[in-house]
């Protein structure tokens, strides 16, 4: 399971324009959320269709500042 959801995450390829979800087909683009590592400064990023709620991870990371 990933970041409260029943279903895993699935996979998205970065290339292209990326906001249509795979899922359900609709097409205006992806809620962003982000997955911290404990004790890395570092984020993974997950899309999330607003419609459907698929998540998918399309292999970015986030470099977080110090606090």
């Amino acid at each position: 399971m990933e970041m409260g959801s029943r279903v895993k995450a699935g996979k998205i390829k970065p290339e292209g324009k990326i906001y249509t979800c795979p899922s359900c087909a609709y097409n205006d683009g992806f809620h962003v959320s982000f997955k911290v590592e404990d004790n890395t400064r570092k984020a993974d990023i997950y899309l999330i269709c607003p419609n459907c709620h698929s998540r998918f991870r399309i292999g970015w990371q986030a470099d977080l500042p110090k606090v």
